[in-house]
This record gives structure tokens, C-alpha cells and sequence, in this order.
């Protein structure tokens, strides 16, 4: 069960390894996408291009659905981000069969959001987690956790990738392994949880109250959604990408340099930061020494 690009890896695995055999996948439902065509989640186009039966139910907690799995003598449910909550009737079917793939340090940073909340406190290493699901908020009993390290040019796209394909593996093994792992489960510490919120618009509004280290932190978590923005002569413009300036008794929000071989430096609580990659509304993402070259911006003045 998956619908986004961050459930492909692990279902790649499962589908090429010669010990699964991975009979069912189950997805989202079409939605309008590029030119206002219906498409399919790439999760569902993956089934169909390796003649993989997929279903896309409107609820996964019904009679009928649950009656589909039995008839097709379904042993394991394996949920990677796939947007719908499994409830009673289907746990007490499948209790400690439904694994599921979660992108962080459980018990830290439960909820829907781990990976850009994992890049925001600028944390320097995470985990994949293999987890069996229960009626909590991803509460249940670990059966595997796989550690990587968090580079500093690390952003949302590059560690959610390194995720995926380190997640695929973690609940390959813990198929695989079953047995040994589940009388090994680790029961979660919820003294110890933490949980992360729905990621909003308004969260990528920069403070240039905060430190460079913040702020770059902040750019990081968002390249994708909603990403990162500050006010400049009323527009809200977009920075991808960022990398932080030592200053001297910085000016909050002042615009130290323009130019193409400073790029753009705005001041913060404790230095600087260097806009390396930026977006004007309407305009397509470009490198800011490229989007000098051909557009102004004013050194010298404070941002709204």
C-alpha cells in the first residue's frame, strides 16, 4: 500500500526479489495532474507497467476489500506513505502482519512529517524504520531500524531518496526475517516520542530574526513544499538552496550584496546567509549568479 515517489523503492525490491511474491498493490485514486489529466500515482503505474494486479479502494477498512485479501491468501500488508488510515477491522485481521516503512528515529518524530522536521532541528543522522502498525500514531513495536548520516548539502529530495531505498530494505528484511525479528521487537519508549504536524505554506516563511543556521535548515526541509520564502518589493520570493556568511554585528534582513560574484547576502541573528539558488514568482528556478546576469536586485536596503 503507497501512493508517492517515496513508496517505488521499496516496492521495486519487494516485486524483483525471488522469495516474494508480491501478488497485490493497492494506491491512491487518479487524480488530475499535468495539463489537467487524470493520472495514476506512480505507485499504481509501477503495477500496471509489471502486470502487478492494483487496486485503488476508496477505503481499505471495508468487508469487501478485507475479503479480496483472504481470497488471495495475502500473509503481510507492507504500508508505505500511502494516505489512508488503517483501522480495527482491519489490524485484528492482520494483527502484526501490516509492516509499515517510517522515515525517522522512532520514537521521534512520529506523524506525517518526519523528514523535513528531521532537516528543520538540523539533526545529523536518522533511521529507517520498519514498524508494525497499530492503533496509535506510529506507536508500534519496531522490528528493524537502519541508521544514515545526514551530509550538510543535504536537502528534502536527497535524504527522502537515500530514505526510500534504505527503507526498501529495512522491510525486505523484516520479511524475510520474520520470525526472528518480531520475538527481537523493540516496544517504543512513548515518554521518548515526539511528534511532527501536517507541513503548511506559511511555514516557509523565513525570520531573519533566526540564525543562518535555522534558516538554511529551514530551506532544506522545504525545497519541495512549500519551500522556503522571504518579502522583497512585495513579491514573495522562493530560495531552493543556501549556504551561511560570517558577518560582524549583522543587520537583521539587510541586504549586504547583489551581485554576481557575491550572489545575494542577507543579514541574520548571527551572520549571513548566501542565496545559491532562487525562484521570482511566475519565473523558473535558476542559480543566483545566472539570475543576476540578467535582473536586478537592490544591495543596501531592508527586506519588508
Amino acid at each position: 500500500m503507497g501512493s508517492p515517489k517515496f513508496s517505488l523503492e521499496t516496492l521495486d525490491i519487494l516485486n524483483k526479489n525471488e522469495n516474494i511474491n508480491l501478488s497485490l498493490v493497492v494506491s491512491g485514486k487518479d487524480k488530475k495532474r499535468n495539463r489537467n489529466k487524470f493520472r495514476p500515482t506512480v505507485v499504481k503505474q509501477y503495477a500496471i507497467d509489471n502486470n502487478i494486479e492494483v487496486l485503488t479502494p476508496d477505503s481499505v477498512n471495508t468487508d469487501e476489500f478485507l475479503s479480496i485479501l483472504r481470497e488471495k491468501n495475502i500473509d503481510f500488508i507492507v504500508v508505505v506513505a500511502f494516505g489512508q488510515l488503517i483501522k480495527e477491522n482491519l489490524l485484528k485481521a492482520y494483527e502484526n502482519k501490516i509492516i509499515n516503512l517510517h522515515p525517522s528515529s522512532l520514537p521521534k518524530y512520529r506523524g506525517p512529517s518526519p523528514v523535513q522536521y528531521t532537516l528543520l532541528n538540523g539533526d545529523k543522522k536518522t533511521h529507517a524504520s520498519a514498524m508494525l502498525i497499530e492503533k496509535g500514531m506510529d506507536s508500534g513495536d519496531i522490528l528493524s531500524q537502519k541508521e544514515i548520516e545526514i551530509n550538510e548539502d543535504d536537502d528534502f529530495t536527497s535524504l527522502s531518496e537515500k530514505l526510500s531505498n534504505l527503507g526498501g530494505q529495512t522491510i525486505l528484511e523484516s520479511i524475510l526475517n520474520y520470525e526472528d525479528l518480531m520475538e527481537k521487537r523493540v516496544k517504543q519508549d512513548d515518554n521518548k516520542a515526539t511528534f511532527t504536524k501536517k507541513i503548511t505554506k506559511e511555514m516557509g516563511k523565513i525570520d531573519f530574526n533566526q540564525t543562518k543556521e535555522e534558516i538554511i535548515n529551514k530551506i532544506r526541509a522545504f525545497v519541495e513544499f512549500p519551500k522556503a520564502y522571504f518579502s522583497y518589493k512585495d513579491q514573495n520570493v522562493k530560495i531552493l538552496k543556501a549556504s551561511p556568511v560570517e558577518i560582524e554585528n549583522p543587520k537583521i534582513s539587510f541586504v549586504y550584496k547583489a551581485n554576481k560574484n557575491d550572489k545575494i547576502i542577507i543579514g541574520c541573528k548571527n551572520g549571513g546567509i548566501r542565496i545559491e539558488k532562487i525562484q521570482f514568482p511566475g519565473k523558473k528556478a535558476m542559480d543566483t549568479k545566472s539570475f543576476l546576469l540578467g535582473n536586478d536586485f537592490e544591495e543596501g536596503i531592508y527586506l519588508d
